[in-house]
This record gives C-alpha cells, structure tokens and sequence, in this order.
C-alpha cells in the first residue's frame, strides 16, 4: 500500500510495482482460500495491478477496483502542486499507510477529499489558469 501512496510514478515505478504486486499475489495465493481477508486483499492486488497502466481518464469506469486504492493511486500521476492525502496532513507515507489500515473506506476518501479542497484552494489564490490534469478525474 505504502507504493501506491508515495508517487509521483512513472513507467518504469508502475513495471516495479507490477513486479512486486505479482511477487506478492504468488505469495498469498495459498492464503487466498484461508479467510475473507487473506482473499481480500489478493483480489485487490490482481485487480490493481490490472488497472495500473491504464489512461488516468479510464478509471472513472473501474468497479473492480476499490475507490480509496483508485483514489490514492491517481495522486501518484499528479503534478507536484497537487499533493497526497499524506502529504497535506503532514504525515509520512507510513503514517498514512497505518491511518488507511486502521479506517473505513469512507474515511479514506473523505481524506482524499480534504486533499482535493486544499488543492482547488490553492490554485484559486495563486490564480493559476488551470488545474491538474489529474484533478477532474479525482
């Protein structure tokens, strides 16, 4: 989780994190029958993984696909202005990997949403003539 969150991400980021998504599906493949969370997050994984190289405008049509994970993940294609959940509160990437595993989802993308305030509150006061291109798909 702690990849996803850190961006920005370029190719060559996506092909390690591809590599180590697969890396870890193969080793919770015997767990993915032992429990609901153990499955959980081996769909997550193998679904993630098949999202990650596609166009940022193609995500707003992904179910399979958690909207926190898709959320946090299209913060790593932004520019430098517009800046992580994380990063706006003050934290590390670490901080906020143990904050997401410890709330809802609802609580992660209200957290992406006050990420997504402060962003639009900036670019009005700088009087920047536009945003992101990230931003309207988050």
């Amino acid at each position: 989780y702690q990849r996803r969150v850190r961006g920005p991400l370029g190719e060559g980021g996506k092909m390690r994190l591809a590599t180590d998504i697969a890396e870890m599906e193969r080793v919770l493949t015997p767990l993915n029958g032992e429990g609901e969370r153990g499955a959980e997050i081996y769909r997550d994984l193998r679904a993630f993984r098949s999202v990650m190289f596609m166009n940022t405008e193609d995500f707003v049509g992904v179910r399979n696909v958690g909207r926190d994970l898709i959320l946090n993940h299209l913060f790593s294609r932004a520019g430098p202005a517009l800046l992580s959940p994380y990063k706006v509160a003050g934290w590390t990437a670490s901080q906020y990997v143990s904050w997401l595993d410890s709330h809802s989802t609802g609580d992660a993308v209200e957290m992406v949403q006050g990420a997504v305030q402060w962003y639009e509150d900036l670019v009005r006061e700088r009087g920047a003539p536009n945003f992101d291109p990230v931003y309207p798909t988050i």
